[in-house]
């Protein structure tokens, strides 16, 4: 699977809600697939990743919103020492994110400007 940086932070505090009923969907099978197979390794890219194949700001494998979530990558990339092209498994990712950035409060600054973020911080992990 291939993911960018700030999906990982993303699926873990998932509820089911999205931009549209056919990106939920989509994550809602990424999210359980995770759940199922914690050692599926996840290869960090840079630009539109599996999370991005049902999204509305995917126009034809181009992120609309590029230049914010590319901050939030790079901070994500930085915060977990992780590179760009890297193979981890999804429980080491996940285990890093808890870490660096959800136990700390790099969580507000990373995704500070993210429509989502009043949502994430009323979901616990």
């Amino acid at each position: 699977m291939k993911l960018r940086p700030h999906h990982i932070l993303c699926i873990q505090k998932f509820i089911g809600k999205g931009y549209n009923e056919d990106f939920t969907s989509h994550m809602n099978s990424i999210v359980s697939n995770l759940t199922d197979n914690p050692k599926l390794q996840i290869t960090i890219t840079q630009g539109c990743d599996d999370v991005c194949e049902r999204c509305p700001n995917n126009i034809n494998e181009l992120c609309t919103s590029f230049d914010k979530v590319a901050m939030m990558d790079a901070s994500v990339l930085s915060t977990c020492n992780l590179n760009y092209g890297e193979t981890v498994s999804w429980i080491e990712l996940a285990y890093m994110a808890r870490k660096s950035i959800f136990k700390t409060n790099r969580f507000n600054e990373i995704c500070d400007e993210c429509e989502w973020i009043e949502l994430c911080k009323k979901t616990e992990i």
